[in-house]
């Protein structure tokens, strides 16, 4: 009896300690997705705590990949070798140091975020993660919305200190340097960064494949928020979205009334009451400057960015890591990585499609909105895709291949 106990309480104590270990990864990995833009000398501030997370999974002994991922991780690693030796041979412009720089970070990215994929899906913790992401991002919404009044209080309450590694300057949170036209950029640099963030949690939260349902004032909230940016690709993006769920859970032929609607009906209205100012510039005006081809930010995420593609060396592209900051991550990986890459980063964006169309379309309006593949909020959304996306065309192609037999 004693030894079974024991054994007893030695199981209780490891299930116990695992669970510790596994928040705490998850919460790392939320908190992570926050900080991409805070900066310590060259380094992210992600980057530190991707390898805190790396020594918790492996002293919690978490850390698992599959044969095939080994293979996957294995023939990214190499396209990416094979092109820095044929640009070094090839590229007079070259930098091998920049190159090799490049290939280290996304090896360790790559590494870091297939363990947390299987954690996540060896323990079927996706609704943990979703409810841990959720809150991250409700703090950070409330921290934008105390920072924007804090600067319409003209520095009344304290808010530096939330930017102490990343801008502080007026344009960061000025639009078009207009005074008193503030926009919530929260701990981001930049408000369309907030907007990205924002929109991959209200995606996921809409069009996860797990049966997750997330509470609806949730929603509500983290859409009002993005609204606040004002950044115009951030809300256009939030209104395909809530386009793609209204029509999912409305039968227009049905509609009922729901106070729920009807509060947020009051809220779009207070909204544009208080800040029709606001709007007018940042939405109203925008719209039509994109329209008559002045707007030099749509412009650039949609023709300029495709700029600094070599003709020379279309097939091997500029070399990983060469390519100046654009917005397009497609335009990006053509340029740096070359015709075969940005292929494969197509098939990559059609499996996504496939799988799950909304949170497909999603994926290439936010590949359009914020470019840098060496980012880490870059592979942190592909690592949130991969988890919450499911399977839906392959597995109706299962079934029907059994059926058949």
């Amino acid at each position: 009896m004693k030894i079974e106990a024991l054994t007893h309480n030695w199981v209780e104590f490891n299930n116990k300690n695992n669970t510790i270990w596994m928040y705490t990864i998850l919460i790392s990995l939320g908190i992570a997705s926050t900080v991409t833009d805070w900066m310590v000398g060259i380094f992210s501030m992600s980057d530190f705590i991707f390898g805190f997370i790396v020594v918790c999974l492996m002293v919690s002994n978490n850390y698992r990949l599959t044969i095939r991922q080994i293979m996957g991780l294995f023939i990214l690693l190499g396209t990416i070798s094979a092109n820095i030796v044929l640009n070094y041979y090839m590229n007079d412009l070259f930098v091998l140091k920049t190159g090799i720089a490049a290939l280290i970070k996304i090896a360790f990215y790559a590494f870091v975020l297939m363990g947390c994929y299987n954690l996540v899906k060896n323990r079927q913790q996706e609704e943990i993660f979703l409810k841990i992401i959720n809150v991250i991002a409700l703090i950070v919404g409330i921290i934008g919305i105390y920072i924007t009044l804090a600067i319409y209080l003209n520095g009344t309450l304290p808010y530096e200190f939330f930017w102490k590694f990343t801008r502080t300057d007026a344009t960061s949170y000025l639009y078009d340097g207009i005074e008193n036209l503030y926009r919530t950029r929260s701990i981001f640099a930049e408000p369309s960064y907030l907007g990205y963030y924002l929109n991959i949690v209200l995606g996921i939260n809409y069009f996860n494949k797990c049966n997750i349902q997330i509470n609806k004032y949730i929603n509500l909230f983290i859409t009002i928020v993005i609204v606040l940016t004002f950044s115009y690709s951030s809300i256009a993006i939030m209104l395909i979205i809530q386009l793609l769920h209204f029509f999912t859970i409305t039968n227009i032929k049905r509609i009922r009334f729901n106070w729920f609607y009807l509060m947020c009906l009051v809220a779009i209205i207070v909204l544009i009451s208080l800040f029709w100012d606001t709007i007018q510039v940042t939405i109203i005006d925008r719209t039509l400057s994109i329209l008559d081809g002045t707007d030099n930010s749509a412009r650039g995420r949609l023709l300029e960015s495709w700029q600094y593609i070599n003709r020379e060396h279309i097939f091997m592209g500029n070399g990983v890591g060469h390519t100046p900051s654009i917005w397009n991550i497609y335009a990006y990986i053509l340029s740096d990585l070359g015709l075969i890459a940005f292929l494969l980063f197509c098939l990559l964006t059609a499996y996504v499609l496939l799988s799950n169309v909304k949170l497909g379309l999603l994926f290439v309006c936010l590949n359009f909105q914020k470019g840098g593949y060496l980012s880490p909020e870059f592979w942190i959304f592909l690592l949130l895709i991969f988890i919450f996306m499911g399977d839906d065309y392959f597995e109706k192609r299962k079934i029907k291949r059994k059926l058949l037999k």
